[in-house]
């Protein structure tokens, strides 16, 4: 689907639940169900279970434990909800272009292999960027960028008032490429998800 945006609306997830019922995001989102873009997010927002019966963590208990904020990036306001993806505000429904995460992780040198010569201290609090996943549906070719751009702006503003020097992103070996051009450097793997962790410098020297 293509589409041009004049307008980007950022809403996090804690302040829409101040308004809003859990109910409410888990009724808007899930109603695509796994509709093609949006299957990662479905995924986040089910209740689902691990292979022992326990019941997994989903988008609305992450914000409700603090283990980090979820924000969505929502497009031009829209007149109904027919094949979109949308978040039903008080003022109107808004499509949602994409949703990316932020938390804070501890990283042990001795979990990371290949992180011995580049991070500075045995153990280390950085940002880590957790989902950032732009909706296929839509023709956004710079949806990635910008969001990524936005959480810098979220990091650089926590970073003048708590500090923290690294922020850091778990991919696949397909978006190191990526990643690179956007300042990040790899330091290893991370030796439990066998994902690629790659950090970059809150500020740049």
């Amino acid at each position: 689907m293509s589409s041009t945006i004049s307008n980007f609306k950022i809403i996090d997830l804690n302040t829409y639940l101040q308004y809003y019922p859990p109910e409410s995001i888990l009724s808007d989102l899930s109603s695509f169900g796994y509709r093609e873009g949006c299957d990662e997010l479905y995924r986040f927002i089910q209740e689902s279970y691990d292979e022992n019966g326990m019941r997994r963590d989903n988008l609305i208990d992450f914000e409700k434990k603090h283990l980090c904020r979820v924000y969505f990036v929502l497009g031009d306001k829209i007149k109904g909800t027919a094949n979109h993806c949308v978040l039903k505000l008080k003022d109107g429904n808004y499509p949602v272009y994409g949703y990316f995460s932020i938390a804070v992780k501890t990283l042990f040198k001795d979990n990371i292999d290949g992180a011995q010569t580049i991070l500075p201290v045995k153990t280390i609090n950085v940002y880590l960027i957790g989902h950032l996943c732009k909706n296929a549906s839509y023709n956004w070719d710079k949806g990635g960028k910008y969001m990524l751009q936005q959480c810098f702006e979220i990091i650089k503003s926590v970073h003048q008032k708590i500090g923290m020097e690294y922020i850091l992103i778990e991919c696949e070996p397909t978006l190191i490429g990526y990643y690179s051009n956007q300042n990040f450097e790899k330091i290893g793997e991370n030796t439990r998800t066998h994902l690629c962790q790659m950090i970059c410098k809150v500020i740049k020297e």
